[in-house]
Formats: structure tokens, sequence, C-alpha cells
């Protein structure tokens, strides 16, 4: 981790100080009143930096004040500060003067805009090359976030948890929906191709088409049900029958004679009781063959329930395959990775040593007068290149050792987790193997099983849909006796009495006869009830997705909250004062993204100034080990908090304390 420290600074004419130097310490106190100065030196600090305020504001005064409140002018403001980079010192150095440009013609000088100079170890540079130069050191937005422990909380939430998401790095929703959980395994084909928000506009989408369709499906099966026609068929046949019979007598009648007509009418209710009788042979023996393929009927449904349920497991199994040859398939991408990293981590060395330039000739002569320096004088120059060459080769020594150091400790790190890669490529291959036998298995269940329903099938395919009773005795007995009846009736219908009148009725009872039969035609509802069956066979699919839309934008929204939760999870791991809550669960059970800071649950707006300074002092750290940085901290207020709620900061310090003394002290807290 880079640190900087600030060393020294002085101030000169900036805002109320006219002339002040301060030493720092690791840990540096300045204390005083109110309006003494304490945080215009934090300010005189950042603009020297990045020309601007504490508060990160870049329209600011800094020119001091007259006894009037008027801006002083003609005097320079200057900020020198001495600061360290890990090992190395750095001098640097700001002035800013006003430029006055006399008017032609007159004496008066007309302000033009204030310049400002730099500095870096006694050598002028221009305004970018001094920003360059600082911005190698230390990114400004960066630098704002670890010194100033309001900083973090003052940026916009959207910002805030842009930070924050760099704790987690970058994995695609594919890989956190492989390391989850396997239920979210037929969801990982979708994610590849398309974001979770545009497979809930998908799902969603297809969810409101399907509650139309289940909307309007009732609705037209009820408008089909309106075309079926309610009539008693079995009345209106035996109306029929006996109908027929009537015309049957008009007919003995005409063809018969009057004399006849009572025998004959006997003899025609006879026929009709016979053929009522033929009707319950038929039925006695339909209900036989009922009863007979119910049998094989319900054995058929029994092994249709067999099937399904065989192809049901062999599906499972095969998304359970799917899942487990994923997450294979991760580790051993994990595996390679990992061995390209170490591939690339052995291949790095340390740069060959560079050696000091060496002491120029003149070093030891007078750079005035050209002659000799004093023994004492040259003594001292070629005793401090000496020491320099030493430490030069010192701290190459210490950074080659710790760049061994760190590359040993990573590569250990990365044999590591490739072992523990390939040991879990090793057990989800055998489990994945595992999962093939089990799969030959059903599959051959799966043929047993067809061939079982495909057999039993074929055996209701055997029966009839109505009995055949013309082999029946009893039925043949019947119809013979209808035969010679008939006959008989025929033999006595010789002669006609009262045709004209016989006619007559004759043509009622055909019109009434066909009135019947229309009606009988009219109320076969085959066809309807076949569309009303199209219908309702149409609204169990259209619910079944429906409810498939419905599992999987739950299946959706739950990965979301668990890859928010995971997200949470390791970021605020990351803290040891804070917490960080990053989503807000809708009324709908929909997720939000926000990003508010808490402590124990309180949010940091409801803190007192101590609790929250704390808060943003364990910001800082973390912040700190994020961007591998550590800067001055200056603690504003830092009387609001105790040392024993401090959090162990890896950094300088410097508080600023509100106390009754009216003049600014600046004390070293080091112990």
């Amino acid at each position: 981790m880079k640190k900087i420290k600030l060393l020294s600074m002085r101030i000169q004419n900036f805002k109320g100080c006219k002339d002040r130097t301060i030493e720092f310490e690791d840990k540096t106190r300045i204390s005083g009143a109110n309006a003494t100065g304490k945080t215009t030196i934090f300010d005189a600090f950042t603009f020297l930096l990045f020309n601007r305020d504490s508060l990160g504001n870049t329209d600011f005064d800094i020119r001091p004040l007259d006894a009037d409140g008027k801006m002083i002018d003609n005097i320079e403001i200057s900020v020198k500060a001495r600061i360290s980079v890990d090992n190395d010192e750095y001098e640097l150095k700001k002035v800013q003067k006003q430029k006055w440009v006399k008017k032609r013609g007159t004496d008066t000088r007309e302000f033009q805009g204030n310049v400002n100079e730099f500095e870096i170890n006694g050598y002028p540079k221009s305004q970018k090359d001094f920003k360059d130069f600082i911005s190698g050191i230390v990114d400004e937005d960066v630098f704002n976030m670890i010194t100033n422990p309001n900083a973090f909380n003052a940026l916009a939430w959207k910002k805030q948890r842009e930070i924050l998401m760099k704790f987690v790095g970058s994995f695609s929703d594919v890989e956190i929906a492989e390391g989850l959980d396997e239920k979210y395994a037929k969801l990982i084909p979708e994610l590849k191709i398309a974001s979770t928000e545009d497979i809930l506009k998908k799902y969603t989408k297809a969810k409101i088409i399907f509650n139309k369709d289940m909307i309007e499906i009732p609705a037209r099966i009820d408008e089909v049900s309106k075309q079926l026609v309610i009539a008693d068929l079995p009345a209106l046949e035996v109306e029929k029958t006996a109908k027929e019979v009537a015309l049957q007598k008009v007919e003995d009648e005409i063809f018969g004679g009057a004399g006849k007509l009572e025998e004959i009418n006997k003899k025609r209710e006879e026929i009709l009781n016979l053929k009522f009788h033929i009707s319950e042979i038929q039925n006695e023996e339909n209900q036989k063959l009922f009863d007979k393929s119910k049998i094989v009927r319900d054995n058929l449904n029994a092994r249709d329930r067999e099937l399904s349920n065989v192809k049901r497991e062999i599906g499972n199994l095969s998304d359970e395959i799917k899942a487990v040859h994923n997450k294979y398939e991760a580790q051993e991408r994990e595996k390679d990775r990992l061995l390209v990293e170490w591939r690339s981590e052995k291949a790095k060395t340390f740069p060959e040593f560079v050696p000091l330039d060496p002491l120029p000739e003149r070093a030891t002569i007078c750079p005035t007068c050209g002659r000799e320096l004093a023994e004492d004088v040259k003594k001292k120059i070629l005793d401090d290149y000496e020491a320099r060459v030493e430490a030069h080769q010192n701290k190459y020594s210490e950074d080659k050792a710790k760049f061994e150091e760190a590359r040993a400790k990573k590569l250990e790190q990365i044999e590591k987790d490739g072992k523990e890669a390939a040991a879990s490529r090793d057990k989800l291959k055998a489990n994945e193997a595992e999962l093939h036998k089990k799969m030959d298995k059903l599959n051959i269940q799966l043929a047993d099983t067809q061939k079982k329903y495909d057999d039993a099938k074929a055996e209701l395919d055997k029966y009839p849909t109505k009995a055949d009773i013309s082999e029946n005795a009893e039925y043949k007995a019947t119809n013979e006796k209808i035969s010679a009846l008939e006959k008989e009736i025929e033999e006595m219908s010789a002669e006609s009495t009262g045709k004209t009148e016989l006619e007559a009725k004759k043509a009622v009872l055909k019109d009434e006869i066909a009135e019947i039969a229309g009606k009988i035609m009219a109320a076969d509802n085959t066809k309807v009830k076949e569309r009303i069956a199209e219908l309702e066979a149409e609204q169990k699919v259209v619910g079944q997705k429906l409810a498939e839309q419905e599992q999987m934008i739950d299946l959706v929204e739950d990965f979301i909250r668990s890859k928010m939760n995971m997200i949470s999870q390791k970021i605020n791991e990351m803290f040891k004062i804070v917490s960080f809550k990053l989503f807000d669960v809708q009324i709908n059970g929909g997720i939000k993204e926000t990003c508010e800071c808490t402590v124990n649950g309180v949010p940091l707006s409801s803190l007192n100034n101590g609790h929250r300074i704390v808060a943003g002092l364990d910001i800082i750290h973390s912040l700190s080990n994020l961007y591998e940085v550590s800067c001055p901290i200056f603690v504003d207020n830092a009387e609001s908090i105790n040392d024993f709620n401090v959090p162990k900061m890896d950094a300088q310090m410097i508080h600023l304390t509100v106390t009754d003394d009216k003049e600014l002290k600046v004390e070293s807290e080091d112990k």
C-alpha cells in the first residue's frame, strides 16, 4: 500500500493565516476556539494539491481581509508543504499572485485575475506538470474520499453505490447463478443471452397475453354452450314410436277394414312391447361390454400415469445433469484461468538494479569562484553521496525482497485455488457420470413402461363401442315374433273403410312424425360438445402456460434477491462498523437499487456527529485498502470522538479540535 504523509507546511497570507509553519507527526492535534484557523490548514493543503477547499469547492476565497472586511490586494498567497510518499520526500509549493495591468493613457491599473506559480523541490513547474505529478501520486477523487470522514457520505447515492461495487469485482449473472443454487439451472440459458430485466419483461409480456386468454376462453365456452339444444330424447323417441304405431294402425285400417281393426291394434301394441324388449336386451349387453372394457380402461389409465411419472423423472434428471455439467465447465474454466494467471505471475521479474549516477566531477568545486571546496565541505558532500548510494542499494534490496515474497505468496495462493478448482471439477465429473448411469436405467424403464402402455391401449381398442346382439337367442326369438305379427297384420288388412277420412289422418300423423324426427335430429349436440371440449382443453393448456410464466417470474425475482443479498454481504464484509443497505424490496416484491449507510441498523443521518465521524473513518479504512493508498486524514470536530471507539487507522491522523484556546495550538499525540 502506498503511504502518503504530510511532514510540514508553511502557510502565508492564506485566508486569516498571515505566516505559520506547522510540523506534523503521525498523530497531530490542532486545537483552538472557532475561527482560529483549524479548517484553514486543511483548506490550504487541498488548495495546494488540487486548487479546491476541503469540502471540494473550487470557487472559494483565499485572499485575506482587512479590518473592514475587504480583500487585501498586492500580496502573494503562498502554501508550501513537505510530503513523503513511501520513502521519498517532496517539497511542493504554490504561489498565487494578482495580475494588474496599467490602462493605456492613464495611471490607473486594472485587475485582470490571479496567476498561480508552482514548484516541486525548488524547480519551477507549469500548472499541467504540477497537476500530472500530483495525479501520479494519488487520484484527486480518491484523495478527497480518504482524507475527510464526511466526504464519501456526501456523494450522491448512485456514486457511492458505484464505488462500493468495486469491492465485489465483476461477475456475470451466469457465474453467480452457477454458484448460488441448483434451482437456478433452468435460468442459466436465458442469462447467457439476456439480462434479468429483459427476462422479466419477456415473461411478464407472455403472462399478460395468457391472462387475457384465461379471461376470454370461459366467455367463449359460455357462448358455444348457448348452442346446446336441451331436449328429452327418450321421450321424443317414445312419442315418435307411438306416432308410428298410430300411423301403422291407420294404414291397417285403410288396407284392412274396420271389423278387424281391434285385433290389429292389439297386435301392434304387442309389436311395440316387443321392440321395447329388444331395446332392453341391447342396453343390458351394452352395460356388460362397458363393465368388461372398464377393467381394461382402468389398466390403461394406470399405465399412462406410470409413463408420465417416468418421463417427469427423466426431465428432472436431465435438468440436474445440465446443472452439474455447467458447474463442471465453470470449474474447468476457472482452472484454466488460474493456470494462465500462474504462468503470468511466474514470468514476472524484478527490474535490474540501476545504480545512482556518479557524483559529478564539479560537485566539490565552488560554482561561484571555481575553487576546490574546503575539505570538511567536500567530505560532507562525499559522505552524503555514499549515504545516498547505500540507501538506494538498500531500498532496491528491500523492494526486491518484498516483490519476491509477494510473488511467492500469490503463486502459492493460485496453486491452492487451482487444486481446489481441479478437485471440484473431478468431483462434479464423477457426479455427472453417476447421473448418466441413473439416466440409462430410467431410459430402460421408459421403454418398458411405454410397451406396457401400448399393449394396454391395443387391448382396449379390441372392444367395440356398441354390443353385437345379432346372435343373442332372446333377441332372435323376439325378432321372429315381431316378423310373424307384422305378417299377420298385413294379411288381416285386406280391405279399407272410410278411406278418405283415414287418408287425412295418415297425412297428419306423417307430418307429426316428421316434426318429431326434426327435433331429434336438432337435439344432436355432438359437434357443440366437441367444440366445448376443445375450448376446455385449450383453457387447461393456457392455464399451465400461465403457471409456467409465473414460475419463471418468481424464479428470476428470487435470483435477483439472492444475487443482491450475496453482493450486500460481500460488500459489508469489507467494513467493521458500518453496513450499507443496497436494495429495497418494494410492495409488489420487486427490487429497487439504493445506497444507505447504517450503523447497527440506524441510518447515518440519525447518528450524532461523533458516531458519524467514526463511521466515516471505518469507510476510509476500507477505501484505503481498496485503492491501496493511505493519505493524511483530517478529522474536523474531533472533540466529538473518543479514543476507545475510533477504529485503528493505518494512516496519518490530524485532529482539528474545538477548545477554549484563543490561539491555535499544534501538539503531537504520538505515543
